[in-house]
């Protein structure tokens, strides 16, 4: 193996690695790894080795996992995984329990396997076990991970129904490729609520000022996506407020008239552009009359986004997307719940964050009904854990959110910012000698850089970014990607802009719309009176 990788992991039988070759070949993608084919006493050379389906006693010397038995083609009931506390375990697992719709089918006649003297146990179902390590280091689980159907992506092995296969191989190539991968960025939360403005110091069940103290005090933030329609006026109050909250309330932006679906509607560039732009300059002109900055992260109304839509964000400097998904234009397919276009690759919603059309997106999760199961994933992916959701989340005050809040921290202890922040650290990074390589996973970062490094070069996503379309500044001297940059320990800014960038005052004005307008006010006084209903 080179400096850099990638690795040589070996897979017995060798007919195990030919039936798989795309789940193979989106874990090479995913991390530095190369898979062979090896007979049982041919793997002296390798790097680490899988076993899958058994039988073949284990070399010594070669680290090891050994899958035992195939993942079952039907789903069941969902039974839970719960995961150990050992040291050398992923400490975002510790205490874990994991649903997966596929363990019972092969647990109870298979499970005798994975005992035997001496052995840790890092995982079980039922007091089973379903994935150890053996006194020399090796490890063995239950279940080896099906192929990826045609059109499914790796980050649908790991969901909330279907994990326990895939999650105990990409933790064993994970620990081998330490050294020589990617590293991501440190964990990052953010509470988010759609919809309020500071038209009153509350907007429905959300309190400002009780919130920005209960915020405080407990350590998190709060993010409101508020409508740009609604920046004309901001109410003393819920401007004092925000400056008491002392950044643990930030503002980004939420639409444009908030007319439905509108981001949705989008069908040409045309129109992209005139709705970013004019987002933007209202909420520019608010934080100037106000001096409350509007962060230029879009959070789409009703979850709708076009593909049009997404180039007027990126050409008029919108840094940011937050969605549920990474392709909402793209309609579900009966056997994906990750649908997305085949640009997009097997490795869509896998990164801590991923470009989409050239605008980072930020996935998101709802409070209510949160899944356990899938904030741990997401944390084990080393995504932000966004969580979000209305006023009526916080009916009974800001201690209605507390649960959610010390779930989040109890899956991946994080730093809680703005959604903006969350942008500005999304990057990798791979140190090799005194050269730090980053990979902006956003459009403005901001990189640390460590002792000892005395040049920076940066690399570009394969996905979701066009070079051409794109000028790379590092601080503030412009570079070409790949391109080796003196630098010193600091603080290091890296911006893409777009080559066909426009300035939001250049965009002509959209025609007047007095219907969104009646629309909003609608929405906005019902969001307003339902703290009364509730309390009738």
């Amino acid at each position: 193996m080179s400096e850099a990788g990638p690795i040589a992991v070996g897979v017995t039988p060798a007919g195990q690695l030919e039936s798989r070759p795309r789940l193979f070949a989106a874990l090479e993608a995913a991390l530095p790894v190369r898979f062979e084919g090896r007979a049982a006493d041919a793997v002296g050379d390798l790097d680490a080795l899988l076993v899958l389906g058994g039988g073949d006693a284990v070399p010594a010397g070669v680290p090891s996992l050994s899958l035992a038995v195939p993942e079952p083609d039907m789903a069941g009931q969902a039974q839970d995984n719960v995961h150990g506390e050992d040291a050398d375990l992923d400490p975002r697992l510790h205490g874990a329990a994991l649903s997966d719709r596929r363990l019972g089918a092969a647990l109870e006649r298979n499970a005798k396997e994975l005992t035997g003297d001496g052995t840790t146990t890092l995982a079980s179902c039922d007091g089973v076990p379903t994935w150890v390590r053996d006194p020399d280091g090796n490890e063995r689980a239950l279940l080896i991970p099906a192929e990826l159907e045609p059109r499914e992506a790796l980050r649908e092995r790991l969901c909330d129904s279907r994990n326990a296969a895939l999650a105990p191989l990409l933790h064993f190539l994970r620990r081998q490729t330490e050294a020589i991968r990617w590293q991501p960025p440190a964990p990052r939360a953010s509470l988010l609520f759609d919809d309020p403005n500071l038209h009153w110091p509350s907007y429905g069940f959300v309190r400002l000022a009780e919130l920005g103290a209960h915020a405080r005090e407990h350590g998190y933030h709060v993010a409101l996506a508020t409508v740009p329609l609604d920046a004309w006026f901001a109410h003393p109050a819920a401007l004092r407020a925000l400056r008491e909250s002392d950044g643990a309330i930030s503002l980004l932006v939420h639409g444009n008239d908030h007319d439905g679906g509108e981001l949705g509607r989008v069908a040409s560039d045309a129109e992209a552009l005139i709705l970013a732009a004019q987002a933007l300059r209202r909420v520019g002109a608010f934080g100037r009359r106000t001096g409350v900055t509007v962060d230029p992260v879009m959070v789409p109304p009703h979850e709708a986004c076009s593909r049009a839509t997404l180039s007027g964000l990126r050409r008029c400097g919108f840094e940011a997307i937050a969605m549920t998904r990474p392709y909402p234009w793209v309609e579900f397919e009966p056997h994906s719940w990750l649908a997305r276009p085949d640009a997009a690759g097997d490795l869509a919603g896998w990164h801590p964050a991923e470009f989409v059309e050239g605008v980072p997106v930020l996935l998101r999760h709802p409070i209510a009904g949160r899944s356990g199961t899938e904030l741990t994933l997401r944390a084990f992916l080393d995504q932000p854990l966004i969580v979000y959701g209305h006023h009526e989340d916080a009916h009974g005050g800001p201690e209605a959110l507390l649960e959610a809040v010390e779930e989040v921290n109890r899956v991946a202890p994080a730093r809680w910012c703005s959604l903006r922040e969350i942008a500005a650290t999304s990057f990798e990074t791979r140190s090799q000698g005194t050269r730090l390589t980053v990979r902006p996973l956003s459009r403005r970062v901001r990189v640390e850089i460590p002792a000892g490094t005395e040049e920076v070069a940066v690399e570009l996503p394969a996905v979701g970014l066009d070079p051409a379309r794109e000028t790379l500044w590092v601080d503030g001297e412009r570079v070409e990607p790949g391109e080796p940059v003196a630098v010193h320990p600091g603080e290091l800014e890296i911006v893409l802009t777009p080559v066909d960038a426009i300035s939001p005052s250049a965009v002509p004005a959209p025609r007047r719309r007095p219907l969104a307008v009646a629309r909003r006010l609608a929405s906005e006084g019902r969001d307003r009176l339902r703290p009364l209903a509730r309390q009738r």
